[in-house]
Parts: C-alpha cells; sequence; structure tokens
C-alpha cells in the first residue's frame, strides 16, 4: 500500500508538472478548477475559473461540452484557443473524478510535425526569394547608376550646341533688316521657344541626375524668407506681366534668418511661381507669402487656376509626373521642375506639397527648418 501511494504521488506529481500532456480539472459546472504546467504554459492565462466551453475554438458552432463528457475515453479532437494567438489541435479524454471531471488532454504531434515541416519549406522559400530580391535590387541599382551616368552625359553633350543655336537664333532675330518677313520672324522665335524648351529640359535632366545620385551639395548661408519672396517675385514679374497675372507678395515676418541655400530655395519658388502663372489666365492673381511655425518658415504659392484632382495630386512631385489641366499658355511641361524641387526642399529636411480642389485653385507650401543640431540643413551631399 506504501508503495502504491508512493507511485500515485509520483505520477500525480509527474502529470501536473512535468508530463508533455494538458490536464484539467472540471467542477461540476464545467468549469476549470485546476490546470497543470503544460496546460498553463500552452492556453489562456485567464484559464482557472473560466468555462472550458471557454477555450475551444467553434469554428462552426460551440462545443456541447456535456455531451463530450459523457463520452468517457473517447478521443475528441478539439481546436483550443493558445497563449501565442494561434489555434492548436489537441486530442481529450474525459474521465469523471470527484466532484467533477478530469480532461486528459494530448497535443496533435502529427499536425505540429506537417505545421512544422510546413514552416520550414515557406522558411526556405522565403530565403531563395530575399536572395533573387538581393539580387534584382543590384542589377537594378546598377542599370540606374547607368542610367544617371548616361542621362548625364547626353544632357552635358548636348547643353552647348542647344546652348549656340539659341545663341544664333536670338542674334539672327535681333539684327534681322526689311529682308525678313514676318513669316520668316516667326520661324525664328519658334524655333529659339523650342530650343529654349530643349535646353531646360536639359537643364532638368542634368539636375535632376545630379540629385538623384546623391551628390547635392547645400551652399548654406544666411537669409529671410523675405529676401527669398521679393527676389522670386522680382524675376518671376516679366512673366506674369506678360500674361497679365498679378503677382502678390506677403512675407509676414520676413526678417528672420534663415540658414538655407538661396538659389536653390530660389529655384523651387520660381519653379512654383512659373507654374501659377501658367495655369492662370488674364486677370487672375498668384500670391507668395511665408509665415513662421516654431522653428519652421513655411513658404506658400497660390493661384486662382483651375486647381487639381486627388489623382494627379499623387504623382505631381514624382519625375515626368506631368499632371493636371494644361498650361494656359500652351507650354508644355517637362514634368522635371517639381521632382527637382521636391529634393532641394528634402536635401533642407524641409517637405513640399499641395492643397487644391477641382477649380478652385491649387496652394502649394514647402517648409525649411530654421535651425537644427548640426547649425545647417541637412544635405544630401557625397562622401
Amino acid at each position: 500500500m506504501a508503495d502504491d501511494a508512493s507511485t500515485n504521488a509520483a505520477l500525480r506529481t509527474y502529470l501536473w508538472e512535468s508530463a508533455p500532456v494538458l490536464a484539467l480539472r472540471l467542477d461540476a459546472g464545467h468549469g476549470v478548477t485546476e490546470a497543470n504546467a503544460q496546460a498553463r504554459q500552452l492556453l489562456r492565462s485567464e484559464l482557472l475559473g473560466r468555462p472550458f466551453a471557454d477555450q475551444i475554438v467553434g469554428f462552426t458552432r460551440p462545443a456541447d461540452v456535456p455531451a463530450l463528457l459523457r463520452q468517457e475515453g473517447v478521443v475528441h479532437p478539439l481546436t483550443l484557443a493558445t497563449a501565442a494567438g494561434l489555434p492548436e489541435t489537441v486530442g481529450f479524454r474525459f474521465f469523471p473524478v470527484r466532484g467533477g471531471t478530469l480532461a486528459l488532454g494530448s497535443p496533435d504531434f502529427q499536425e505540429q510535425q506537417a505545421l512544422r515541416n510546413q514552416m520550414l519549406s515557406l522558411n526556405r522559400e522565403l530565403n531563395n526569394l530575399t536572395r533573387q530580391l538581393q539580387q534584382a535590387n543590384a542589377e537594378l541599382k546598377e542599370l540606374n547608376q547607368l542610367k544617371d551616368r548616361f542621362l548625364g552625359m547626353a544632357a552635358h553633350d548636348l547643353r552647348k550646341p542647344i546652348g549656340i543655336i539659341m545663341t544664333y537664333l536670338d542674334l539672327v532675330l535681333d539684327k534681322a533688316g526689311p529682308q525678313f518677313s514676318a513669316e520668316h520672324r516667326e520661324f525664328l522665335r519658334t524655333s529659339l521657344q523650342a530650343a529654349t524648351g530643349m535646353k531646360e529640359l536639359i537643364d532638368g535632366f542634368l539636375d535632376l541626375a545630379v540629385m538623384e545620385s546623391g551628390h547635392l551639395r547645400l551652399e548654406v548661408a544666411p537669409t529671410t524668407a523675405g529676401q527669398l519672396l521679393t527676389d522670386a517675385e522680382a524675376i518671376a514679374r516679366p512673366l506674369a506681366e506678360r500674361k497679365k497675372i498679378s503677382l502678390l507678395v506677403e512675407p509676414g515676418d520676413g526678417t528672420r534668418r534663415l540658414p538655407v541655400d538661396g538659389p536653390k530655395l530660389q529655384q523651387v519658388l520660381l519653379n512654383l511661381i512659373g507654374n501659377a502663372v501658367e495655369h492662370s489666365r488674364p486677370g487672375q492673381r498668384v500670391w507668395l507669402g511665408a509665415r513662421w511655425e516654431e522653428q519652421s518658415v513655411v513658404v506658400a504659392v497660390r493661384d486662382e487656376g483651375p486647381g487639381l484632382a486627388p489623382e494627379d495630386q499623387a504623382r505631381l512631385f514624382t519625375a515626368f509626373g506631368r499632371a493636371g489641366p494644361k498650361k494656359t499658355a500652351g507650354k508644355r511641361s517637362t514634368g522635371l521642375g517639381l521632382a527637382i524641387a521636391r529634393l532641394i526642399v528634402e536635401a533642407h529636411g524641409g517637405r513640399i506639397w499641395v492643397e487644391s480642389q477641382p477649380g478652385k485653385g491649387a496652394t502649394f507650401f514647402c517648409t525649411v527648418p530654421a535651425v537644427n543640431d548640426a547649425a545647417q540643413p541637412p544635405s544630401r551631399n557625397a562622401p
């Protein structure tokens, strides 16, 4: 009898502390009153004091626990909610004991092994895909570098002859005498306009190639938002006057100093103002303004043009991302200006965006931090 008692005690200790099975004691109401170490580790922490049915995942209908308990010794595969959040199938047998029921469950080792093999297979497939993606990324990076070099060389080689063509066309127009008819002069002006557009495209290619290659250098010097707006307005005014567009400057507190690359930010502003003017009709207005928000200045360019649809705004700042209505003067856009503006603003640690509704004009914003730990804006400088 002593040996039997010792054996029973050892078995009980093993079952409740070490056995790789789930052991649950249920009271007469089928609530869990005791759980062994394996059950506490596998199942939800709020196990004790809750109905056993709460642990079962009923994919089709709730489990009929009283019916299961009446089938003594029969293995019932039940899917349980685990502490890890993943359901797991366990084969349970139910035995009547004093004051309730003993539920003994053994995990479905075949299912576990199948899941383990599936995970290993998926992991191998994921590793293969990762290697393929890394190889594709390396090839894409090399192709992108080749593209940048090609565009840079091609644009550089084209810039000089286009400049010569423009110089001589302008000279011929200036020196043309009565031997040139009005029609011939118009031919020359059209040729000069086409050459000018070509030069703008070439300049855009060069700028974009430099910036996307990470070799943009910022020549930082103190200036003010008011000075940036005034200079940009002075340069853009002839274009606006030709179209009979009013340029209005509202610099706000434009006297505070900014550590920025003035010429590059002026390039951004001239692009935004030029777009606003080109999309406006005679008699409309374009506003230039600036305001301070904590340690950043927010510059805005607002027009009364046709506005932009949401789907156009999404691709507006990407290279060749021409979007929205055509310019009122019929001038063809290269689709590079706003992409270059975005890169310049981001190189200063700022951002650029547009707010617009169709038929209600558009407002372009860009922010530029005024102060940072390095005493100058972050840049995409070459090492």
